[in-house]
């Protein structure tokens, strides 16, 4: 909840006074503190007088004391329990306090009148995307939407998909944020989140153009840095991805995420000894992390450190089973000559993704070493289809 709806809510709620102009002037100035002086002293402490209740609630709200702010209105409440006005504030501060079940009880109060409707539906549809009911959530904010009026549009749509993304429905998330966009161009955070959902469907490039437009406003944010930079690499950029990288370590030197960033792009430009450096400084600070410990594997394998590299790889398969580590394994036991070995973790990928160029010729290999050169020409047949 901005400033502006919870003015706009006390503007139906309160009595235009002096009072409340005094108020106004002190709250708009962001000047809390002077504005709850002021109604102490203007009405008795104990008045049980509900412009009172509301205008503290909101103030301590703005304040971030969230506790004072619910005893406020929960006075109101007791004192005018049918106004849908201060139901609204209630659910909007239950909500952002983590008290779901109450803000839910209290945003489907407001369903029944036209004018709150939509922001009832929105509201219930934010409590089921908190507890990750996303079918149920994408429901509501489609109803939400479907009684919306323009101002209120954004800020469904850009929920929505939010709750797309989590149900991996991620094209049609894409198309939610891009007209989400369309409605409010310099909303930057709706501009993050299309960047995330093209960045999740591979579409690197596009995803990049939303981020480079992002940091022109956000220069020093270091997610929008770093995801900035993966999508560079993921465009084969490695030398562009690197810079962003410095630039992000210039502002925290620390930052792990863009170590292992960093030394993924010197990885990729073979600098794989600055690039292990990199990912051991990383280490220091992020532990037992899957990326970063199978970038140090693959940085070790192109040292011809296979060892190593395969001590790393045993850790991460005890953990997790995933079929790419078991074809970063199967690469590296094939640079070891242990073919049979690496035959068995090929023929344990299950994931049709994974069986790409790299596969089938590894697999070739492994059978022309073992003696079996009819399986060897049938994966190298198999590989230069891929490569046509």
């Amino acid at each position: 909840m901005n400033k502006k709806e919870a003015y706009g809510v006390l503007s139906k709620l309160c009595k235009v006074n002096l009072p409340f102009i005094w108020t106004s002037i002190w709250f708009w100035a962001g000047k809390y503190a002077r504005a709850l002086d002021y109604i102490n002293t203007v009405y008795d402490e104990n008045c049980a007088v509900l412009d009172v209740y509301c205008w503290r609630g909101i103030l301590y709200y703005f304040s971030n004391d969230h506790n004072y702010a619910i005893d406020n209105l929960e006075k109101a409440e007791r004192a005018n329990p049918k106004k849908l006005e201060i139901k609204y504030l209630l659910a909007e501060i239950y909500f952002e306090s983590a008290h779901i079940k109450k803000a839910q009880i209290r945003y489907r109060a407001l369903l029944g009148n036209s004018d709150y409707k939509t922001f009832g539906l929105y509201g219930i549809g934010n409590c089921l995307l908190k507890t990750n009911h996303h079918v149920e959530a994408l429901g509501f904010f489609n109803k939400a939407l479907s009684y919306a009026k323009l101002e209120y549009i954004p800020k469904i749509l850009n929920k929505k998909g939010l709750c797309l993304m989590e149900l991996n429905k991620i094209e049609e998330a894409i198309r939610c944020f891009e007209e989400c966009v369309r409605f409010v161009p310099t909303d930057y955070s709706v501009q993050l989140n299309l960047a995330l959902a093209l960045g999740k469907s591979k579409k690197y490039k596009e995803a990049a153009v939303v981020y480079k437009n992002i940091i022109k406003k956000m220069p020093h944010n270091l997610i929008v840095i770093n995801n900035f930079a993966s999508c560079l690499a993921a465009c084969h950029d490695y030398n562009e991805a690197l810079n962003y990288c410095n630039k992000g370590l210039k502002i925290d030197p620390g930052n792990p995420d863009l170590l292992i960033n960093k030394g993924y792009c010197l990885y990729k430009l073979g600098r794989y000894n600055n690039s292990l450096e990199c990912l051991n400084e990383a280490e220091k600070i992020l532990k037992d992390d899957i990326i970063l410990t199978n970038n140090k594997a693959l940085c070790l394998m192109a040292l011809e450190k296979y060892d190593d590299a395969l001590k790393l790889f045993d850790s991460l398969l005890k953990s997790n089973n995933s079929d790419d580590l078991m074809l970063n394994k199967a690469y590296c036991l094939v640079k070891k000559g242990m073919y049979s070995e690496a035959l068995i973790y090929l023929l344990k990928i299950k994931d049709e993704r994974i069986k790409n160029f790299d596969y089938f010729t590894l697999k070739g290999i492994c059978f022309e070493h073992l003696g079996n050169h009819e399986a060897a020409v049938e994966n190298y047949n198999k590989s230069l289809n891929m490569a046509r």
